[in-house]
Parts: C-alpha cells; structure tokens; sequence
C-alpha cells in the first residue's frame, strides 16, 4: 500500500505553479510550431460521504471524500514532437491532489499519477519512468464503477494505485488488438527505506504483461502483474485497514491475474471479470478471488451504473458482498452532478472490509458487519 503525505510542500507548490505558468506560455506558442504540440488537463471531484457502522462499528460518520468521489482528481500536461517519419516524442505529467484539503497524493509526489517520456510510431509506444501497470489498463473497459469512491478499491485498495517507479514500458495497438508490459528497476522509491527503490536485482522490482481486444460491440482483456520484495518493504496489504504481511524478501511475490470483458447491447453496456491473487510472503502465503459484474445505462443527460463484486478471502475468514449504484446526471460536457449507493456485506470472523477503503482513514465496522453508505458529489473536467 502506497504511503501519502499531506503536509504542506511549499518548494513544490512552488514547482507546480511554475510548471503551470511554463505550459501556459508554451501553449500559446504551439500555433507557431506544426511539428509540436501540449495541452493541459485536469478534474476536480469533490463529495461528501456517509458511512454507517463506522471505526470499529462505534457509530456513523460524515466526512468530505480526500482520494475520490467518483474519479481522482487531477492536473496534467501532455505533449508530442513530430520527428519525422512517422515518430513523436511524447510525454506526459500527471499530478494527483486532494480536493477537501488541496494537499498532494501518492506519497507527496509532484507527478504522482504519470511521469513519462517516450517514443510513439506505428509500431507501438515506448515509456520510461512512473506510469500505469497492466492491471489498472485491463479493467478501463470492465469496471463501470471505475476509480471511484465504494469501488473495487475497497477490496483492493491497489486497483487504482497499481503503478511502477523506475519503469520502462511498450503498448502497441494494431487493429483492435492491444498487447504491452512493463518492466520496474525499483517500483516504489517515494519514502526512505520503502523497499529500498532500484536494487539492481529482482528485490522491489516489478513486472506486468497485458492482452486485450476491442471491437465495436464487445471486449475482453487479460493482464498478469508481479511485485517482488525487498529489504525494507512496507508491508503487503490482504485486508484495507487491517494488519499487512511482512514482504522483505526479494522471494517475496504479489501476483495478480485478471481476466474480464464487455458487450453493449445499444446503449447499455454489461461488464464483469475475475481477479485471482496470490501472495508469497515472509511467513505465509495465501490468496484472494474477487468477481464483479456490472451495467451501465445512458439516459438523455442521465447515467446509472450498477456493479455487484464479491470476495473469496479464506485465508483470513472474511467475505464481502459489495453492491453499488451510482446516477450522474450531466449539467454539460465537462460538469455532473451524481449521488452513489453503496453497501458491503461481511460474512466471516475475520476483519471486516469497508465501503471506503481506499481512503486516508478507513472507517472500518466491526467483523461479521455490514455497512451502508451515501456520497453526493461534483465532477468538473478542463
């Protein structure tokens, strides 16, 4: 589980406003240059949640969403070179940040979410530095839900955080098929001692592959991803909350196979996959099975996604039953409005998994409980 620090930076608040001020002026000189071009991007997403049953079941609470309502929020720049050819440079800087507090995420980086530079031509694209594993590319099409607040994430808070410091990638597309991997040195370098960055062997290192088809009508993808251990490694995360496993060996493995697909059937899209995981840690191994399926129907200016995900956690006597329901109604194309439902059901003598797992603080109820939840919120792109 990656570690995110909210004091406030002021040498990269500073860095950041200069950054921003650089790609407003070469923006306004990108006309002036065929060959090239940058823009610049970003959301801001802002709820406030309720959750029942909340810290240990001791009673409910209210609170403002700090990591996502219904997407992350973001700033990014992204740009390309025309080399010539048929090759560009491109690049892309991607800063993730917290709306409720306006403090950077992903551990205090200043582009957390995306740090690339890389080389695109017909046969594919090449990156270096911190980009997306293959995990969270395979279930963009499947997962209706997405990055959101009561997401997969609160069985698996890596899901949206599944990225690699240190990494050197290759994606092409050709016709409706994709295929790619990434390959991490030092997957994790943002605390001292986390895992001890680039080791020059396969300790905290990484490595993922993915497949993945596309037609007009329907979809699928596969993906496996692997992290190893090392000496000084934060713990590996089973349950959001609870206790993680002890991963200081560069033996030490988390492995994820996903396997998903899609259809749409006019409008409505219908999506689910299978997550397998399993870990071989310092003093035990086990394993997970996550299967969710969902739909999600457009109506006029209104959109309502529906996802049902359930846990197979044997290893440590805990099952959840997650259920979502989420309407957004469209003020315009870079505005809605939306309020989500959620409710887990937990069955086992195990911890307990929260609706808002993935969260700073985790407002977990007690084993065996269940817990409901609201969220309102606001979503603007630019």
């Amino acid at each position: 589980m990656i570690r995110r620090n909210f004091r406030h930076d002021r040498s990269c608040c500073r860095l950041l406003a200069a950054t921003f001020f650089l790609a407003s002026g070469l923006l306004s000189t990108t006309a002036a240059h065929a060959q090239s071009n940058l823009s610049l991007y970003g959301v801001i997403d802002s709820g406030v949640e309720y959750l029942n049953h909340a810290n240990n079941g001791s009673g409910s609470t209210v609170r403002m969403a700090t990591l996502s309502s219904s997407v992350p929020s973001r700033l990014g720049f992204r740009g390309s070179e025309s080399l010539g050819n048929g090759l560009d440079v491109v690049f892309t800087l991607e800063n993730g940040f917290a709306p409720d507090q306006g403090g950077q995420l992903q551990g205090g980086r200043l582009f957390g979410r995306q740090s690339t530079l890389g080389l695109r031509s017909a046969w594919g694209q090449v990156d270096i530095g911190r980009q997306w594993t293959t995990t969270f590319r395979a279930m963009l099409d499947s997962d209706v839900i997405g990055p959101s607040a009561f997401s997969l994430a609160s069985l698996d808070n890596y899901l949206p955080n599944s990225r690699l410091d240190n990494s050197l990638s290759y994606f092409g597309t050709f016709g409706g098929l994709t295929i790619g991997g990434v390959y991490s040195l030092g997957r994790d370098g943002a605390a001292a001692g986390n895992c001890g960055g680039e080791q020059g062997n396969i300790a905290c290192g990484g490595w993922a592959v993915l497949i993945k088809y596309n037609a007009a009508k329907w979809g699928f993808a596969g993906s496996y991803e692997e992290i190893r251990g090392g000496p000084g490694s934060q713990s590996i995360t089973v349950i959001p909350g609870a206790p993680g496993l002890a991963f200081t060996r560069s033996g030490d493995k988390d492995q994820r196979y996903h396997l998903n697909g899609y259809i749409k059937l006019n409008q409505i899209k219908i999506a689910g996959g299978l997550l397998y995981r399993n870990i071989d840690a310092d003093t035990r191994d086990l394993h997970t099975n996550i299967v969710y399926l969902g739909a999600s129907v457009p109506v006029q200016n209104l959109t309502f996604d529906s996802q049902v995900s359930y846990m197979d956690n044997p290893s440590f006597d805990s099952n959840p039953l997650l259920v979502v329901l989420r309407a957004g109604y469209a003020f315009s194309k870079r505005s809605t409005g939306y309020i989500s439902l959620g409710y887990i059901h937990n069955s086992g003598s195990g911890p307990a998994y929260s609706l808002s797992g993935s969260s700073m603080a985790i407002p977990a109820p007690n084993p065996g409980q269940s817990q409901f939840g609201t969220l309102v919120g606001l979503r603007h792109m630019f």
